[in-house]
């Protein structure tokens, strides 16, 4: 079972006069709650960019093709499959690194799936000794996302409840029923309210990072979260 962390802001409230007319008319609780957890994942990506640049674009433009070539069959002697490798976006520029030179530069993004995370190394290792491949940024997901988001949802809805039960026990008041529910920070009451936003991970590892080379060649935990925002009215 993963472990789970839930992050409350809670605030009992009764009811606004006409200026704040974005806000409930009725007496309510708006109670803000997060689950987090960690996870391994079991699938990743990697991608990059080739580039060549040489006075003479049709030179550049084989040095890239070529490159092309020696990646699909890294990837072919690894094992990964040909639809698991994605060539994209080719396209032809003029280098600025010396205006007094005039270089065309070819470049085009690769990115690469890897289904099986045991060969992960074996498979980016190479990639990071070819020359012309730069920009290498990796990230990592699980086949089991829909559960655990589920499962945090789940576990987020339970403490926003029972928090709310407890503030309204508090002013001597019961819970009523849920008037309004969002996954995210419900923005125009917050903001109507003088209240921060909420700090918190939404999805996990899908921001993807450019590391070094250690960085790349590990696998990395996937830390993921589902937020919840409650309007309970109050009796």
């Amino acid at each position: 079972m993963f472990k789970k962390v839930i992050l409350c802001g809670l605030f009992a409230l009764l009811p606004f006069g006409a200026g704040a007319a974005e806000l409930p008319a009725y007496p309510f609780i708006h109670v803000s709650a997060t689950g987090t957890t960690a996870v391994i994942p079991d699938m990743g990506e990697i991608d990059f960019e080739i580039t060549a640049r040489d006075a003479d674009p049709a030179i550049a433009t084989q040095v890239v093709a070529a490159r092309v070539a020696e990646v699909r069959a890294l990837m072919r002697d690894a094992g990964v499959a040909d639809d698991s490798l994605e060539v994209r976006d080719m396209r032809k520029d003029i280098s600025k690194a010396d205006p007094a030179v005039v270089l065309y530069e070819i470049r085009c993004g690769v990115k690469v799936t890897v289904a099986d995370l045991s060969k992960w190394k074996a498979i980016v290792a190479p990639l990071l000794d070819k020359p012309n491949l730069d920009g290498f940024m990796t990230t990592f997901d699980t086949s089991e996302r829909i559960k655990v988001e589920a499962e945090l949802m789940g576990e987020a809805i339970k403490v926003a409840r029972r928090k709310a039960e407890v503030i309204a026990a508090g002013f001597g008041r019961k819970l009523g029923p849920v008037s309004g529910v969002s996954n995210s920070e419900l923005k125009n009451m917050s903001r109507a309210m003088n209240l921060a936003p909420s700090e918190y991970y939404q999805r996990g590892n899908d921001r993807r990072d450019t590391a070094d080379r250690a960085g790349l060649l590990m696998v990395n935990l996937l830390r993921l979260a589902q937020p919840i925002d409650v309007i309970f009215r109050i009796k």
